[in-house]
């Protein structure tokens, strides 16, 4: 198994058992270890517990899908070739909270494994490129990370007010 991938296009996050057309397609692909078996030319698999967790843009802080399976497993994948496969792939997920989708990123993704007790650890998915992204457990969404596009707006707002009053 690897534990890391370059992508360079559109990808998919996702559990593979809601986006495989059968039964028989889903041992084909040997329950998502082997993805080319239906047509996926690069692919990252990775084993994941069956907490949910959020995706969030590491330099918003906005989160911009989810991550929810059933099979123990999660893929990444090239949109293009999820849509050749499946078209209707985005029904089959269900809610948008069980997929995430990141748009025209190029970079690498790759699989921390954090400990947290004596022989557990959590499953991370981690983008590095040209968009920046993690997966974190969905109590742990709160955690403020500063929007600076944000904060640059209000400083001149705040700015503006105070010329206006002449201080």
């Amino acid at each position: 198994m690897q534990d890391k991938k370059h992508f360079s296009g559109s990808i998919v996050i996702g559990d593979p058992s809601y986006f495989v057309n059968s039964d028989e397609d889903w041992e084909k692909c040997e329950y998502g270890e082997n993805m080319s078996a239906l047509g996926f030319t690069d692919f990252l698999m990775i084993e994941f517990p069956d907490d949910p967790q959020v995706v969030k843009d590491e330099a918003t802080g906005e989160i911009i899908g989810g991550i929810c399976q059933d099979s123990c497993v999660i893929v990444v994948v090239y949109k293009s070739e999820l849509e050749a496969y499946n078209p209707d792939y985005e029904k089959a997920f269900g809610s948008e909270d069980n997929w995430t989708l990141v748009e025209e990123f190029d970079g690498e993704v790759s699989v921390d494994k954090v400990p947290y007790e004596d022989d557990e650890f959590d499953t991370i998915i981690v983008g590095t490129g040209n968009k920046s992204f993690k997966s974190c457990y969905e109590e742990d969404e709160n955690e403020v990370v500063p929007n600076v596009a944000l904060q640059d707006e209000l400083s001149k707002i705040i700015g503006m007010k105070l010329n206006r009053l002449g201080t």
